[in-house]
């Protein structure tokens, strides 16, 4: 869901940048859960196509940013992939829900209201990451 908010965010601003998704489980080629497919479509973005993969070191070098939803997976990356700590976003940090719970959470399991509350909230959050990367 995050990769589809901040292509919205990146194509509103007009920035020159690409989003995409990997996670740190290494799940590969699983379809976006269909409550997140729901809360993305209730704001006119599509998941439907949205296929997991995991994070490569590949990925990572060619990566302007990495967009961390919370600090289990800041560890999970640095710990098999050292050296990329000036590229981490810690996402959490840019909205009060976050900060006050100290990720993003991961509404999996929890129903639709939670995943179009973690939709916000991402939403918030890449607002506010974005335009301070902007300004400087």
């Amino acid at each position: 869901m995050a990769e589809v908010l901040l292509r919205e965010q990146i194509e509103k601003d007009s920035l020159e940048l690409e989003a995409s998704s990997a996670g740190t489980l290494g799940i590969e080629d699983h379809a976006a859960n269909p409550d997140a497919v729901t809360a993305a479509a209730e704001v006119a973005l599509d998941l439907q196509d949205h296929r997991s993969r995991g994070i490569s070191h590949e990925l990572l070098e060619d990566a302007f940013a990495i967009v961390l939803m919370g600090p289990e997976h800041e560890s999970a990356i640095l710990s098999r992939h050292p050296g990329f700590e000036d590229s981490l976003v810690r996402l959490w940090e840019y909205c009060p829900a976050g900060r006050d719970a100290g990720e993003i959470e991961d509404p999996l399991g929890r129903g639709l209201a939670e995943f179009r509350r973690i939709r916000d909230v991402i939403r918030e959050a890449l607002d506010h990451w974005l335009s301070s990367i902007e300004t400087s």
